[in-house]
Protein backbone atom coordinates (compact mmCIF):
# COMPACT_ATOMS: atom_id res chain seq x y z
CA UNK A 1 0.00 0.00 0.00
CA UNK A 2 1.13 3.52 -0.72
CA UNK A 3 -0.74 5.25 2.08
CA UNK A 4 -1.70 4.74 5.70
CA UNK A 5 -5.17 5.39 7.07
CA UNK A 6 -7.64 4.07 9.61
CA UNK A 7 -9.71 1.28 8.10
CA UNK A 8 -12.13 0.56 10.90
CA UNK A 9 -15.05 0.35 8.51
CA UNK A 10 -13.17 -2.03 6.22
CA UNK A 11 -12.30 -4.27 9.17
CA UNK A 12 -15.94 -4.21 10.21
CA UNK A 13 -17.31 -5.20 6.80
CA UNK A 14 -14.75 -7.95 6.28
CA UNK A 15 -15.50 -9.42 9.69
CA UNK A 16 -19.29 -9.12 9.43
CA UNK A 17 -20.01 -10.07 5.81
CA UNK A 18 -18.17 -12.05 3.21
CA UNK A 19 -17.83 -10.36 -0.18
CA UNK A 20 -16.16 -12.94 -2.39
CA UNK A 21 -16.81 -15.21 -5.34
CA UNK A 22 -19.65 -14.58 -7.79
CA UNK A 23 -22.04 -11.78 -6.85
CA UNK A 24 -25.08 -11.50 -9.12
CA UNK A 25 -26.04 -8.06 -10.46
CA UNK A 26 -29.72 -8.84 -10.12
CA UNK A 27 -32.22 -8.17 -12.87
CA UNK A 28 -35.37 -6.43 -11.61
CA UNK A 29 -38.54 -8.26 -12.74
CA UNK A 30 -41.09 -5.65 -13.81
CA UNK A 31 -44.76 -5.59 -14.76
CA UNK A 32 -46.11 -3.67 -17.76
CA UNK A 33 -46.77 -0.85 -15.28
CA UNK A 34 -43.10 -0.92 -14.25
CA UNK A 35 -43.71 -2.24 -10.77
CA UNK A 36 -41.66 -5.06 -9.24
CA UNK A 37 -43.02 -8.57 -9.78
CA UNK A 38 -42.37 -9.49 -6.19
CA UNK A 39 -42.90 -13.25 -6.22
CA UNK A 40 -40.74 -13.67 -9.33
CA UNK A 41 -38.02 -11.52 -7.78
CA UNK A 42 -38.02 -13.79 -4.74
CA UNK A 43 -37.89 -16.81 -7.06
CA UNK A 44 -34.86 -15.28 -8.81
CA UNK A 45 -33.11 -14.76 -5.46
CA UNK A 46 -33.80 -18.38 -4.46
CA UNK A 47 -32.57 -19.64 -7.84
CA UNK A 48 -29.30 -17.78 -7.36
CA UNK A 49 -28.66 -18.97 -3.81
CA UNK A 50 -29.50 -22.57 -4.79
CA UNK A 51 -26.73 -22.47 -7.40
CA UNK A 52 -24.04 -21.11 -5.09
CA UNK A 53 -24.12 -17.37 -5.71
CA UNK A 54 -22.36 -15.55 -2.85
CA UNK A 55 -24.25 -12.25 -2.83
CA UNK A 56 -26.32 -9.69 -4.71
CA UNK A 57 -25.75 -6.28 -6.27
CA UNK A 58 -29.22 -4.73 -6.56
CA UNK A 59 -30.54 -1.93 -8.83
CA UNK A 60 -27.31 -1.50 -10.71
CA UNK A 61 -27.01 -1.20 -14.48
CA UNK A 62 -28.61 -4.55 -15.33
CA UNK A 63 -31.19 -3.98 -12.58
CA UNK A 64 -32.20 -0.72 -14.33
CA UNK A 65 -31.70 1.26 -11.14
CA UNK A 66 -30.70 4.52 -12.80
CA UNK A 67 -33.97 4.76 -14.72
CA UNK A 68 -36.50 3.19 -12.38
CA UNK A 69 -38.92 5.42 -10.44
CA UNK A 70 -37.48 6.04 -6.99
CA UNK A 71 -40.16 4.11 -5.10
CA UNK A 72 -39.82 1.12 -7.45
CA UNK A 73 -36.08 1.16 -6.93
CA UNK A 74 -36.52 1.23 -3.16
CA UNK A 75 -38.98 -1.66 -3.28
CA UNK A 76 -36.57 -3.78 -5.31
CA UNK A 77 -33.87 -3.26 -2.70
CA UNK A 78 -36.32 -4.08 0.09
CA UNK A 79 -37.33 -7.39 -1.49
CA UNK A 80 -33.73 -8.44 -2.07
CA UNK A 81 -32.73 -7.59 1.49
CA UNK A 82 -35.80 -9.22 3.05
CA UNK A 83 -35.39 -12.42 1.08
CA UNK A 84 -31.60 -12.81 1.22
CA UNK A 85 -31.08 -11.73 4.83
CA UNK A 86 -29.02 -14.26 6.74
CA UNK A 87 -28.18 -16.18 3.56
CA UNK A 88 -25.92 -13.98 1.44
CA UNK A 89 -24.96 -10.28 1.60
CA UNK A 90 -26.80 -7.62 -0.38
CA UNK A 91 -25.05 -4.57 -1.80
CA UNK A 92 -27.64 -1.93 -2.70
CA UNK A 93 -26.62 0.26 -5.60
CA UNK A 94 -27.79 3.78 -4.77
CA UNK A 95 -25.94 5.85 -7.37
CA UNK A 96 -27.66 8.70 -9.23
CA UNK A 97 -26.43 11.83 -11.02
CA UNK A 98 -26.95 13.95 -7.89
CA UNK A 99 -25.79 13.70 -4.31
CA UNK A 100 -29.08 14.44 -2.56
CA UNK A 101 -31.03 11.63 -4.25
CA UNK A 102 -28.12 9.24 -3.76
CA UNK A 103 -28.13 9.99 -0.03
CA UNK A 104 -31.89 9.41 0.12
CA UNK A 105 -31.41 5.96 -1.38
CA UNK A 106 -28.40 5.27 0.85
CA UNK A 107 -30.39 6.10 3.99
CA UNK A 108 -33.22 3.88 2.84
CA UNK A 109 -30.84 0.98 2.19
CA UNK A 110 -29.25 1.39 5.61
CA UNK A 111 -32.63 1.62 7.33
CA UNK A 112 -33.89 -1.65 5.84
CA UNK A 113 -30.72 -3.60 6.63
CA UNK A 114 -28.69 -3.77 3.42
CA UNK A 115 -25.20 -5.07 4.14
CA UNK A 116 -23.48 -2.37 2.08
CA UNK A 117 -24.15 0.28 -0.53
CA UNK A 118 -22.46 1.16 -3.79
CA UNK A 119 -22.63 4.32 -5.89
CA UNK A 120 -21.57 4.84 -9.48
CA UNK A 121 -19.66 8.03 -10.19
CA UNK A 122 -22.19 10.78 -10.96
CA UNK A 123 -22.98 10.76 -14.67
CA UNK A 124 -24.02 13.24 -17.39
CA UNK A 125 -22.57 16.18 -15.41
CA UNK A 126 -18.94 15.18 -15.02
CA UNK A 127 -17.39 16.13 -11.64
CA UNK A 128 -13.70 16.72 -11.13
CA UNK A 129 -11.75 14.88 -8.43
CA UNK A 130 -12.66 17.42 -5.74
CA UNK A 131 -16.31 17.04 -6.70
CA UNK A 132 -16.07 13.24 -6.50
CA UNK A 133 -14.50 13.44 -3.05
CA UNK A 134 -17.25 15.79 -1.90
CA UNK A 135 -19.92 13.48 -3.34
CA UNK A 136 -18.63 10.27 -1.75
CA UNK A 137 -17.84 11.99 1.54
CA UNK A 138 -21.44 13.23 1.78
CA UNK A 139 -22.74 9.70 1.15
CA UNK A 140 -20.35 8.16 3.68
CA UNK A 141 -21.20 10.67 6.37
CA UNK A 142 -24.95 10.22 5.86
CA UNK A 143 -25.10 6.54 6.81
CA UNK A 144 -23.22 4.07 8.99
CA UNK A 145 -22.91 1.38 6.33
CA UNK A 146 -19.98 0.20 4.19
CA UNK A 147 -19.62 2.01 0.88
CA UNK A 148 -18.30 0.74 -2.46
CA UNK A 149 -17.32 2.97 -5.34
CA UNK A 150 -18.77 1.73 -8.64
CA UNK A 151 -16.49 2.68 -11.53
CA UNK A 152 -18.23 2.24 -14.88
CA UNK A 153 -16.27 4.42 -17.28
CA UNK A 154 -18.49 3.70 -20.27
CA UNK A 155 -21.69 4.68 -18.44
CA UNK A 156 -20.49 7.56 -16.29
CA UNK A 157 -18.35 9.13 -19.02
CA UNK A 158 -14.99 9.07 -17.21
CA UNK A 159 -12.72 6.59 -15.48
CA UNK A 160 -11.99 6.42 -11.74
CA UNK A 161 -8.43 5.14 -11.91
CA UNK A 162 -6.41 3.76 -8.98
CA UNK A 163 -4.81 7.12 -8.22
CA UNK A 164 -8.23 8.76 -8.00
CA UNK A 165 -9.57 5.91 -5.88
CA UNK A 166 -6.66 6.33 -3.47
CA UNK A 167 -7.37 10.04 -3.05
CA UNK A 168 -11.11 9.53 -2.59
CA UNK A 169 -10.65 6.67 -0.12
CA UNK A 170 -8.17 8.69 1.92
CA UNK A 171 -10.89 11.29 2.52
CA UNK A 172 -13.82 8.88 2.89
CA UNK A 173 -13.10 6.18 5.51
CA UNK A 174 -16.51 4.56 4.94
CA UNK A 175 -15.26 3.26 1.57
CA UNK A 176 -14.50 -0.46 1.80
CA UNK A 177 -13.95 -1.35 -1.82
CA UNK A 178 -14.61 -0.90 -5.48
CA UNK A 179 -16.55 -2.43 -8.34
CA UNK A 180 -14.50 -1.88 -11.50
CA UNK A 181 -16.26 -2.15 -14.86
CA UNK A 182 -13.47 -0.62 -16.91
CA UNK A 183 -12.68 -3.79 -18.92
CA UNK A 184 -9.05 -2.74 -18.42
CA UNK A 185 -6.90 -5.67 -17.30
CA UNK A 186 -3.92 -3.48 -16.42
CA UNK A 187 -6.08 -1.22 -14.27
CA UNK A 188 -7.79 -4.11 -12.51
CA UNK A 189 -4.41 -5.68 -11.77
CA UNK A 190 -3.21 -2.39 -10.29
CA UNK A 191 -6.32 -2.19 -8.11
CA UNK A 192 -5.73 -5.71 -6.80
CA UNK A 193 -1.99 -5.19 -6.32
CA UNK A 194 -2.22 -1.81 -4.56
CA UNK A 195 -5.44 -2.17 -2.61
CA UNK A 196 -6.42 -5.83 -2.40
CA UNK A 197 -5.06 -6.30 1.11
CA UNK A 198 -7.15 -3.46 2.55
CA UNK A 199 -10.17 -3.17 0.27
CA UNK A 200 -12.59 -5.52 -1.43
CA UNK A 201 -11.80 -5.33 -5.14
CA UNK A 202 -14.63 -6.64 -7.29
CA UNK A 203 -14.46 -6.82 -11.07
CA UNK A 204 -17.41 -6.67 -13.46
CA UNK A 205 -18.02 -7.27 -17.14
CA UNK A 206 -18.46 -11.00 -17.67
CA UNK A 207 -15.77 -11.30 -20.33
CA UNK A 208 -13.35 -10.35 -17.52
CA UNK A 209 -14.39 -13.05 -15.05
CA UNK A 210 -11.54 -15.51 -15.68
CA UNK A 211 -8.90 -12.77 -15.66
CA UNK A 212 -10.35 -11.15 -12.57
CA UNK A 213 -10.18 -14.28 -10.44
CA UNK A 214 -6.76 -15.32 -11.75
CA UNK A 215 -5.17 -11.98 -10.83
CA UNK A 216 -6.75 -12.04 -7.38
CA UNK A 217 -9.95 -9.99 -7.36
CA UNK A 218 -11.99 -11.11 -4.37
CA UNK A 219 -15.29 -11.00 -6.23
CA UNK A 220 -16.86 -10.65 -9.65
CA UNK A 221 -20.21 -8.90 -10.00
CA UNK A 222 -21.86 -10.81 -12.81
CA UNK A 223 -24.80 -10.31 -15.12
CA UNK A 224 -24.73 -13.69 -16.85
CA UNK A 225 -25.13 -15.40 -13.48
CA UNK A 226 -28.76 -14.23 -13.45
CA UNK A 227 -29.36 -16.74 -16.23
CA UNK A 228 -26.65 -19.37 -15.77
CA UNK A 229 -25.30 -19.13 -12.22
CA UNK A 230 -23.89 -22.63 -12.52
CA UNK A 231 -21.45 -21.51 -15.24
CA UNK A 232 -20.16 -18.53 -13.28
CA UNK A 233 -19.83 -20.45 -10.01
CA UNK A 234 -18.09 -23.34 -11.78
CA UNK A 235 -15.60 -20.91 -13.33
CA UNK A 236 -14.81 -19.39 -9.92
CA UNK A 237 -14.43 -22.79 -8.28
CA UNK A 238 -12.22 -24.02 -11.13
CA UNK A 239 -9.84 -21.09 -10.67
CA UNK A 240 -9.75 -21.60 -6.89
CA UNK A 241 -8.76 -25.26 -7.23
CA UNK A 242 -6.20 -24.49 -9.96
CA UNK A 243 -8.03 -26.01 -12.92
CA UNK A 244 -7.34 -23.09 -15.23
CA UNK A 245 -7.99 -25.06 -18.42
CA UNK A 246 -11.58 -25.76 -17.39
CA UNK A 247 -11.98 -22.16 -16.24
CA UNK A 248 -10.84 -20.91 -19.66
CA UNK A 249 -13.34 -23.19 -21.39
CA UNK A 250 -16.12 -21.86 -19.18
CA UNK A 251 -15.07 -18.29 -19.94
CA UNK A 252 -15.28 -19.04 -23.67
CA UNK A 253 -18.80 -20.43 -23.22
CA UNK A 254 -19.83 -17.35 -21.24
CA UNK A 255 -18.41 -15.11 -23.98
CA UNK A 256 -20.40 -17.01 -26.62
CA UNK A 257 -23.60 -16.57 -24.61
CA UNK A 258 -22.88 -12.87 -24.12
CA UNK A 259 -22.53 -12.38 -27.88
CA UNK A 260 -25.95 -13.97 -28.41
CA UNK A 261 -27.56 -11.76 -25.77
CA UNK A 262 -26.06 -8.63 -27.30
CA UNK A 263 -27.57 -9.28 -30.72
CA UNK A 264 -30.77 -7.59 -29.51
CA UNK A 265 -31.61 -5.18 -26.68
CA UNK A 266 -29.46 -6.63 -23.90
CA UNK A 267 -31.67 -6.15 -20.83
CA UNK A 268 -34.68 -7.37 -22.81
CA UNK A 269 -32.67 -10.41 -23.88
CA UNK A 270 -31.71 -11.20 -20.29
CA UNK A 271 -35.32 -10.98 -19.19
CA UNK A 272 -36.47 -13.18 -22.06
CA UNK A 273 -33.75 -15.74 -21.30
CA UNK A 274 -34.85 -15.89 -17.66
CA UNK A 275 -38.29 -16.93 -18.90
CA UNK A 276 -36.58 -19.96 -20.44
CA UNK A 277 -35.32 -20.85 -16.97
CA UNK A 278 -38.77 -20.62 -15.43
CA UNK A 279 -38.65 -17.09 -14.04
CA UNK A 280 -40.91 -14.33 -15.33
CA UNK A 281 -38.76 -11.20 -15.31
CA UNK A 282 -41.36 -9.20 -17.19
CA UNK A 283 -40.26 -6.38 -19.46
CA UNK A 284 -37.62 -3.65 -19.38
CA UNK A 285 -38.70 -0.26 -18.11
CA UNK A 286 -39.22 2.54 -20.62
CA UNK A 287 -37.66 3.65 -22.93
CA UNK A 288 -36.32 0.11 -23.54
CA UNK A 289 -38.61 -2.41 -25.19
CA UNK A 290 -39.21 -6.14 -24.82
CA UNK A 291 -38.23 -8.60 -27.54
CA UNK A 292 -40.61 -9.34 -30.35
CA UNK A 293 -41.86 -12.93 -30.62
CA UNK A 294 -39.54 -13.47 -33.59
CA UNK A 295 -36.57 -12.19 -31.58
CA UNK A 296 -37.53 -14.37 -28.62
CA UNK A 297 -37.69 -17.52 -30.73
CA UNK A 298 -34.32 -16.74 -32.30
CA UNK A 299 -32.81 -16.20 -28.84
CA UNK A 300 -34.29 -19.47 -27.61
CA UNK A 301 -32.89 -21.35 -30.60
CA UNK A 302 -29.42 -19.85 -30.12
CA UNK A 303 -29.30 -20.60 -26.39
CA UNK A 304 -30.50 -24.18 -26.70
CA UNK A 305 -27.15 -25.19 -28.21
CA UNK A 306 -25.54 -24.82 -24.76
CA UNK A 307 -27.81 -27.49 -23.21
CA UNK A 308 -28.65 -25.23 -20.28
CA UNK A 309 -32.32 -24.57 -20.98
Amino acid sequence: MTFDMSKGVVDRVISSIEIKGVITALITPLTNDEEVIEEEFKKLVNFQIKHGIKGFFVTGTLGEGMKLPLETRKRAIEIAVEHARGKVPVIAHVGTPNTKTTIELAKHAADIGADAISAIGPFFYKPDLKGLIKHYKAIGEAVDIPLFIYNNAGRQGYNIDPNMFEKIAREVPQIVGLKDTSYNVEQLHEYVHKFGDKYVIAAAGDSMMFVAFVIGAQAHISGISNLFPELAVDLYNSVKRGDLEKAKQLQSKINDIKRILKKVSEIAAYKAALKLRGINAGIPSSPLRPLTEEEFQELKKNLQQFSLI
